[in-house]
This record gives C-alpha cells, sequence and structure tokens, in this order.
C-alpha cells in the first residue's frame, strides 16, 4: 500500500511486472539448469579427465601443484576441488556439485549482467536460453574446469561493464582491481580463458575509438598490466608447460565443419558429422534465424545499447576467429575448450530475439519459440548422450565395469590396458591394486601420477604368471599376451570398455 501511494505521487519510480518479479523468475531458472546438470551427470560414469582431476585433488598441495606443472592445464581448479572435497566429501555428487554451482552461478550472473545493459525484460528473455542450453548442462556437470571458467568469464565481464559506466574514481579503481584479479584468476584456471580476455580488449579498442578516445590512455590497461604482473610467478611453468609434449592429440583444425559443429553442439548437442537429414535441416533453420535476429537485434538497438550487443557478439565471435587463426599453424580445436564462451553465445541468441520479437510478426514469435523448442531437443539429446567422448567415440561406462570386477582378492590381478584405464578404474576401485600395462620408462601429462608406479606391469607373460586369474581391462580389441596356461572366459562389455577373464588351469 505505501509503496504503492509512494509510486501514485512520484517519490519511487513504478517499477514493471519483470523488475517485480525478475529475481524470482531468476531464482527458479537457475535451480532448473542445476537440477537438470545434475540429474544428468549422476547417471554418467567418471571418465579419465574426471578420474584425472580426483587423482590430483587427492595428492598433497605440493604434489599437487609439480603434477599439474607436468601437464597441459593450470592448477586453480585442481586446488578448489581438493578444497571442495574436504568439506563435502569424494562422491560423485560432492565433486560434480562444484560444477553444478559454478555452472549455475555463471548463468545467474549473465543473466544479471544483460539486466544492467538492456534491462529486466531482456534478462527474462534470455534466461529460457541459458537455462536449457544444451552446452552448459553438459559441462555444468563436468568434474573440470570448464564451468568454473565460465563462471569467472562471465563475472569478470560484468566487473568491466560496471568499472566503465561507473562515474565514481574509486569505485571504477576498485572494480578494475576486481577485473585484474578475475583475468588471473580465469589464467590460472583455463588458460583459453584467453581468448576471451583477448574478446574483452578488442571490444574496449572498439568502443574507446567510437568515443574518439586515446585508446592507449584508457585506464582499463592498467588492469590487464596488472594481471599480466599477478600472473609473473606462473609464467616459467607456463611456458615449459607449451613445449612438454603433453598435450593429447586429439585437437581438430577449425574448419568449416567444425564452425557448423559449433552451432549443432550448442543447440542439439551433436557434432556435424553425426546429423541426420532431420537433424540438417534444424540446423539450417537455427543457422538461418540466428542471422535472421541477429540483423534484427542491430538495427532496433539504440546507440546505448548496441555496444553491449557488440559485447556479446564478439564474447564468442572473437574466440572462434582466434582458435581459426592459431588451426592455420597448429590444430587447436575441440569442442569443450569453447565451453567457457558459449555462455556469451546463447546471452547474445536471448537478447537478438528479444530484440526482434519485440514489435515483429507472429511469423518471428513462432521462429523464437522454434528456438526454444530446438533447445529442449538438444537437453533430452545431453540426457540421453551423456558424457560420450565425440574424440574417442566412446561412451564411459567404466562405473559398471568397476561394480562387476567385484573386489580384489589377494588371487585376482587387475590389469588395465594402459594407464588411460587404470586412472579411470582407480575412483571407483580405491581400496584395490590397478595394475596396467606401458612399456613407458616415463609416463608424461595426464599420466604422470602412475610414474615409477610398482603397479606398472611391462611384460604380462613373465611378471603375471603367477597370478591365479587375472581381470583385464580395455577398450577397443585386445592386444595383450597373458601367461601361458591361463584360460580366457568370455568376454564382459560394458558400452566400449570390455572385461576379459583369464584364469590359471
Amino acid at each position: 500500500m505505501i509503496r504503492k501511494f509512494l509510486e501514485r505521487i512520484g517519490l519511487i519510480r513504478k517499477q514493471s511486472w519483470a523488475e517485480k518479479h525478475f529475481l524470482a523468475v531468476l531464482i527458479v531458472s537457475v535451480a532448473v539448469f542445476m537440477a537438470i546438470s545434475l540429474l544428468v551427470g549422476l547417471q554418467q560414469s567418471v571418465w579419465f579427465d574426471e578420474a584425472y582431476s580426483i587423482l590430483l585433488a587427492k595428492q598433497p598441495v605440493d604434489q599437487l601443484i609439480h603434477l599439474t606443472a607436468v601437464d597441459t592445464h593450470p592448477p586453480f581448479y585442481y586446488l578448489l576441488l581438493k578444497g571442495w572435497a574436504a568439506l563435502f566429501g569424494w562422491s560423485e555428487l560432492a565433486l560434480r556439485s562444484l560444477s553444478v554451482f559454478a555452472a549455475g552461478g555463471a548463468v545467474a550472473i549473465g543473466a544479471l549482467l544483460v539486466r544492467r545493459m538492456f534491462g529486466a525484460r531482456a534478462a527474462l528473455a534470455v534466461l529460457p536460453f541459458v537455462a536449457i542450453a544444451p552446452f552448459l548442462i553438459r559441462y555444468g556437470f563436468e568434474i573440470r574446469m570448464y564451468a568454473l571458467a565460465s563462471l569467472i568469464g562471465i563475472t569478470a565481464t560484468y566487473a568491466l561493464v560496471r568499472a566503465l559506466e561507473t562515474k565514481d574514481s574509486r569505485r571504477q579503481w576498485r572494480l578494475y582491481m576486481l577485473y585484474a584479479a578475475l583475468v588471473t584468476l580465469g589464467m590460472l584456471t583455463l588458460y583459453y580463458t584467453a581468448v576471451l580476455w583477448i574478446a574483452h580488449v578488442v571490444w574496449l579498442v572498439w568502443l574507446a575509438r567510437s568515443k574518439k578516445q586515446p585508446v592507449m590512455k584508457q585506464r582499463w590497461w592498467l588492469a590487464y598490466i596488472g594481471s599480466a604482473l599477478l600472473f609473473v610467478p606462473w609464467l616459467p611453468t607456463f611456458v615449459g608447460q607449451l613445449s612438454n609434449g603433453a598435450l593429447a592429440p586429439i585437437s581438430q583444425a577449425l574448419t568449416v565443419d567444425n564452425l557448423v559443429g559449433i552451432v549443432s553442439f550448442a543447440f542439439v548437442y551433436q557434432p556435424s558429422w553425426q546429423l541426420t537429414a532431420f537433424m540438417s535441416l534444424v540446423v539450417v533453420f537455427v543457422v538461418a534465424a540466428l542471422v535472421y535476429f541477429t540483423t534484427k537485434a542491430f538495427q532496433s538497438a539504440s546507440p546505448k545499447q548496441k555496444p553491449y550487443l557488440l559485447l556479446l557478439a564478439l564474447y564468442l565471435a572473437v574466440p572462434v576467429a582466434v582458435v581459426a587463426l592459431i588451426s592455420l599453424a597448429r590444430p587447436m580445436y575441440v569442442e569443450r575448450y569453447l565451453a567457457h564462451v558459449l555462455i556469451g553465445g546463447y546471452l547474445f541468441v536471448g537478447v537478438a530475439v528479444w530484440f526482434a520479437v519485440g514489435k515483429a510478426s507472429m511469423k518471428c514469435r513462432v521462429a523464437a519459440g522454434a528456438l526454444v523448442a530446438v533447445l529442449l531437443v538438444g537437453v533430452m539429446q545431453v540426457a540421453q548422450v551423456g558424457n560420450y567422448n565425440f574424440q574417442r567415440l566412446q561412451k564411459p561406462e567404466v562405473k559398471e565395469a568397476a561394480l562387476a570386477l567385484e573386489s580384489c582378492r589377494d588371487d585376482k590381478t587387475i590389469l588395465a590396458a594402459d594407464p588411460y584405464v587404470a586412472i579411470e578404474l582407480m575412483y571407483y576401485m580405491p581400496s584395490c591394486d590397478v595394475n596396467f600395462y606401458s612399456q613407458d620408462p616415463i609416463l608424461r601429462g595426464g599420466y604422470a601420477p602412475l610414474s615409477e608406479s610398482p603397479l606398472q606391469v611391462k611384460n604380462p607373460e613373465e611378471e603375471l604368471k603367477t597370478s591365479h586369474e587375472i581381470l583385464y581391462v580395455f577398450y577397443g580389441e585386445p592386444t595383450l599376451k597373458m601367461p601361458t596356461g591361463m584360460k580366457g572366459a568370455p568376454v564382459k562389455d560394458f558400452g566400449d570398455l570390455h572385461v576379459a577373464t583369464f584364469s590359471a588351469e
């Protein structure tokens, strides 16, 4: 009653429906997103990259940092996961929850950023495009650093926008200091956040030039200098990682086929090579709709709104362009390496649709609804596909295989075909000795935690000849020779993972 009276006499501004209900809708949307991501995630088996994260997080801090240094990623996520697990335990629910909360936070900050730039109605229009975003849901449950990098990136973007808007010099400096810290934290979480910071610089330079301001005298340069200085202690390690040969040979060039794949992954969570004829038509519709809505958005946006619209467009476009340029010299594209910037793409699509639909025809509204429907199809695809590995063409079923191995009695020898399989099994069989085959005298990269392990087997025929029973776990085809005189039982299949039993006669 009092508020309505004050609104009538003009002492306070009357709130629209969107402004009144924004917070409630935001909370529900984030809760829906987190619930879907967690439910899908808990149906998945932990796979190698996730098991490696857990293995590192279980190490003492000094050993954790050492193992990180000989791999390809920075240490912050692993340290955070270690602290998180110390509080909540090592269950899959606890470990996946860290990423779920980070991804949910990214969705929330993204919506708040849109509200700040375009208003509450635009932010509400954006929520369906992030709350049911298949790619965000998929990497929202991954026990890896991608969701955390997404949260850091969108929070840094929010801090940057606030810093540019504020007129208070002291407050602006504090926001630039926060931005510098987040840029450094991003680099210590995922090196690929660098492509987002490049996108920010491109936008900031454009913004200064559009306002006819001297680019080199902008305060935000000091934020980047500060972030670089904060990163200096880790710089020698980073330089060493560039040439340590630990990067797995899974990267691809960013070809036209993979560019289409970014769209198909984002909307229906399928690579371009997996699309059926019908789904290809769906992706063609999505591309056409995106072009239409983007055009309409830039035509409809006011001079004040266009810079912000460009910021969201560059959030994904610049990283894609940078990876494409790098691909001319060295293939550097894997779909998950763009997981932290795709949130900007989803936000841009939501804002573009909001601009276009405002005073548009019924056909435009139907097209917007169809885009949301396509996202729902993508969510169902994520639920069905789960954490399928599109590089190795494998569906991890390690949990089921570990249960089938039952126990690790003294007369049983578990033999993983390689360190990859061993690290996957170790999470589900922490009290068992998981032997693994490898001829390498020193294991590097993601296998470094197993280097010089007493569980390494170089010659199964000789080293395991006293075993009563060998449980041989492998992907693909069996390649190892078992000791003479051992009799094999029928192989048990767990998706793409197989278990062969060999018993002494």
